[in-house]
């Protein structure tokens, strides 16, 4: 092997641990889907509970502010990491083709 094909094979490894990253990060994003939904279904039903007269709507709200600022933080940081996850997939892939192509392409040509 050149040093180009090595170089290819690192970049495919590469693209291999990239698409490793992101699975692993979607796994946790689903995770973390699942536990702010839950939380915002109790904030709704804790909400609606309250809601029934104008004198305990207040006190329902101030109630869950806290959890319900705790569901938009949580929810704000799965965008972010759904985005880094689609990003690693993107390069994973792309790493994946090129060390693929490098190794294939760049072999040495035999007489």
């Amino acid at each position: 092997m050149n040093v180009k094909q090595i170089l290819g094979a690192i970049i495919f490894v590469g693209g291999i641990v990239l698409l490793c990253i992101a699975h692993y990060i979607n796994v946790q994003i689903e995770e973390g889907n699942t536990q702010v939904f839950s939380a915002q279904k109790k904030v709704n039903q804790t909400n609606s509970l309250f809601s029934m007269s104008p004198y305990t709507k207040s006190a329902g709200q101030g109630l869950t502010s806290g959890a319900q600022k705790q569901i938009n933080e949580g929810m704000d940081s799965i965008t972010y990491y759904t985005m880094i996850a689609q990003r690693c997939q993107i390069g994973g892939i792309v790493c994946l083709i090129v060390g693929a192509g490098m190794m294939y392409f760049l072999r040495r040509k035999r007489r």
